[in-house]
């Protein structure tokens, strides 16, 4: 149903705003293809990146019920993106029972997500908060099987810190002794984990909290590719 309700889908090159704070919209905006991220600014001009999307995600999920967001969207990468008018969307949860259950789901994904990245932010080890948030999105993408798992890696150093609140000296230092450990590699911005389970431990992952993957509708949720 949610595939029939799209009204148009384009493609935007990198680091260009989807969504800026406090301005109106009328769609939601679906990732197809390519990452983006949401972030907010302090009155002095730092950031902070409060959330990564990957394809299927819905990069103003908020604005189901909201007409204004407290966050902007910006592409990492070049990306694809199809549009769902706030209005059609909202007739669909009115119609369709699995189609409103999808959406809170998603939602309750989100949430579940944010939460883990708060505890990082307070409590883990920089190493541990890098650990973590790969083999999150290791999962986020599907990416399956237990050595020598790959998957495309487009975050800059300073990306990482403003998502992880480190410095970028930091951020350096602590991959590269993850690197040392033999916990990951990286070249050419694909990274690939040798062992998931020895980084699961280094990193105290849990992947229960992101359950719901699992239980989302497929036939409600919106199609994607795989990178």
């Amino acid at each position: 149903m949610l595939e029939h309700a799209v009204t148009w889908s384009k493609r935007f090159d990198s680091h260009k705003d989807l969504v800026c704070e406090a301005e109106k919209a009328d769609n939601l905006l679906i990732v197809a293809g390519g990452w983006a991220y949401r972030y907010t600014c302090a009155p002095d001009g730092g950031r902070q990146l409060t959330a990564l999307l990957v394809p299927g995600d819905i990069a103003n999920l908020d604005m189901l019920l909201f007409e204004r967001v407290a966050y902007s969207v910006r592409t990492l990468t070049d990306i694809t993106v199809v549009a769902l008018p706030r209005k059609q969307a909202l007739a669909l949860v009115d119609e369709y029972p699995g189609i409103a259950r999808t959406f809170t789901g998603l939602a309750m994904i989100e949430n579940a997500i944010a939460s883990k990245w708060m505890l990082s932010l307070g409590r883990r080890s920089a190493q541990a908060r890098i650990a973590h948030l790969l083999c999150e999105i290791a999962i986020r993408l599907g990416v399956e099987g237990e050595n020598d798992i790959t998957f495309p890696f487009p975050l800059r150093q300073d990306q990482i810190g403003d998502l992880l609140g480190l410095t970028n000296i930091h951020v350096s230092r602590t991959v590269r002794q993850l690197r040392e450990d033999g916990l990951i590699q990286m070249c050419d911005r694909v990274l690939t984990i040798p062992d998931v389970a020895a980084l699961r431990y280094a990193a105290g992952f849990d992947p229960s909290y992101l359950y719901m993957h699992r239980h989302i509708d497929a036939a409600a949720r919106p199609k994607a590719d795989a990178a």
